[in-house]
C-alpha cells in the first residue's frame, strides 16, 4: 500500500513548520541563539519534540532555514524597490531606504541577520556572508552601470562600503532603547545620502527626506 498524502495534509504540514520557525524568530531574537532552546521552541509553539526533528535536524538547520528566508525576503524588497526607479543613483538610493525600512519594520529578523548571526561560526556565518555579499554584488553591478562622472575607483571595495555603511547603521539603530530610535525613515533617508556622497554623487539639496514628504 502506498501512503499519500493530501492537500489538506500537507497544509497541515506548513503551518506547523510555519508556527516552529514563527516562534523561533521571535525566541532567537529576543534570548540570543545559544540561550534559546529546542524545547523552549517546542513548548511555546505548542508543538512536540517528535515535530521539531520531523522538520528540523537540529537547532542550527533551523536557524538557517530562518536565515536564507530572511535573506530571500531582503532580496524581494530590494528588487522590488529597484524595479520602481529607472536611473542607477535612484535605483541604489531606493534600495537603501527600502532594505532600511524593511529590517525596521521587521526588528526580530533583523536581530537574526545582523546581530545572532554574525556572532555564529560554520554554515550560519557562512550563509550571512553570503547574503551580504550577494548584496553588494548587486550594488556593483549598479556602480558600474553610473555614466555620471565621478566613478569609483574600484566599484567593489566601494560596493562593500556601502552595504556595510547599511547594515552598521541598522545595528546601531536596534542597539538604541526603544524610546531613543531616531525615526526609521529618517536613519533610511541619512544612510542613502552619506553612501551617495560617498561615491561622489550626493543628492540634490532641495530633495525631502522620507519622514518629510507630504502625504
Amino acid at each position: 500500500m502506498v501512503y499519500r498524502t493530501t492537500p489538506r495534509m500537507e497544509r497541515r504540514k506548513a503551518k506547523r513548520r510555519r508556527r516552529l520557525l514563527d516562534v523561533a524568530t521571535r525566541l532567537f531574537a529576543d534570548r540570543g541563539y545559544h540561550k534559546t532552546t529546542v524545547p523552549m521552541i517546542v513548548a511555546e509553539s505548542g508543538s512536540s519534540t517528535g515535530a521539531f526533528y520531523f522538520y528540523f535536524a537540529n537547532k542550527e538547520e533551523l536557524f538557517l532555514q530562518l536565515l536564507l528566508e530572511i535573506g530571500e525576503r531582503v532580496a524581494g524588497q530590494l528588487n522590488e524597490a529597484i524595479a520602481g526607479e529607472k536611473e542607477p543613483l535612484a535605483q541604489m538610493r531606493a534600495a537603501v531606504e527600502r532594505l532600511i525600512l524593511f529590517l525596521a519594520a521587521n526588528p526580530a529578523e533583523a536581530r537574526i541577520l545582523i546581530l545572532e548571526a554574525t556572532t555564529l561560526g560554520g554554515g550560519i556565518a557562512s550563509t550571512q556572508a553570503e547574503i551580504l555579499t550577494s548584496h553588494a554584488r548587486s550594488v556593483e553591478k549598479a556602480l558600474r552601470a553610473i555614466s555620471e562622472d565621478p566613478l569609483p575607483e574600484d566599484p567593489a571595495i566601494a560596493a562593500h562600503c556601502w552595504v556595510g555603511a547599511v547594515y552598521h547603521a541598522v545595528r546601531y539603530w536596534l542597539a538604541l532603547p526603544a524610546s531613543n530610535r531616531p525615526p526609521a525613515a529618517r536613519v533610511a533617508s541619512e544612510v542613502a545620502r552619506f553612501n551617495l556622497r560617498g561615491i561622489g554623487h550626493p543628492p540634490a539639496r532641495e530633495e525631502r527626506r522620507p519622514d518629510q514628504r507630504s502625504e
